[in-house]
C-alpha cells in the first residue's frame, strides 16, 4: 500500500537529519561518519522553494534541519576577479568578485546571495575567519570586506 502524502509528509520531518554549523551532516544527533554515506548525503543537500532544507537521494528525498541554508562555504579563495568558494556539498563555484552580495547578521554570521540562481550560502567558521581579518568599518559605518585585491560591500542587519 502506497502512503497518503500527509503519511509521507511526516516521514520526511522525521528523518532525525541536521546539519550542523560547518555544513555537515548528523542523524539523531551523531556525525555520518561512513564516507560514502557522508558524500551521498552531502551531495542530495538542496532547498525548497520555501527555503527549507532537504537531501534528495535518487527521486525520494527528507526534510534536514539547520539553522538557514544548507549550503556552508567551507573554504574560499580569490582567482584574479573571480572568487572559488568549495561548498559543504562538493560543489566547487567560481564567482566574478563584483557580483557577490554579502551580508553579515550580526557578528558572525557572514551569508551571501548568489547571482543569477537567488540561492543563499552561509560562511562555515573556518572560511568565515579566514575573512575576518579583512572586514573594515569606514568613517561613514559602511562595512566592506578586502577580499584579495577585492573590496566588496557588506550590508548589515
Amino acid at each position: 500500500m502506497k502512503p497518503t502524502d500527509a503519511q509521507l509528509e511526516l516521514l520526511r520531518r522525521a528523518s532525525g537529519l541536521t546539519l550542523d554549523a560547518e555544513g555537515d551532516l548528523r542523524h539523531e544527533g551523531d556525525p555520518i561518519v561512513h564516507p560514502g554515506l557522508h558524500a551521498l548525503f552531502q551531495s542530495g543537500l538542496d532547498a525548497l522553494p520555501t527555503g527549507e532544507a532537504i537531501v534528495r537521494i535518487g527521486d525520494q528525498w527528507a526534510y534536514v534541519q539547520t539553522p538557514g541554508t544548507p549550503f556552508v562555504v567551507q573554504r574560499q579563495r580569490v582567482n584574479g576577479d573571480a572568487v572559488s568558494l568549495d561548498l559543504n556539498t562538493g560543489e566547487t563555484l567560481h564567482v566574478p568578485a563584483q557580483d557577490l552580495k554579502l551580508h553579515l547578521e550580526g557578528e558572525h554570521n557572514l551569508t551571501l546571495k548568489m547571482p543569477h540562481t537567488g540561492r543563499s550560502l552561509r560562511f562555515g567558521r573556518r572560511a568565515w575567519h579566514a575573512l575576518a581579518d579583512g572586514l573594515e568599518i569606514a568613517d561613514d559605518g559602511a562595512l566592506w570586506l578586502h577580499w584579495g585585491v577585492h573590496r566588496l560591500p557588506v550590508a548589515r542587519s
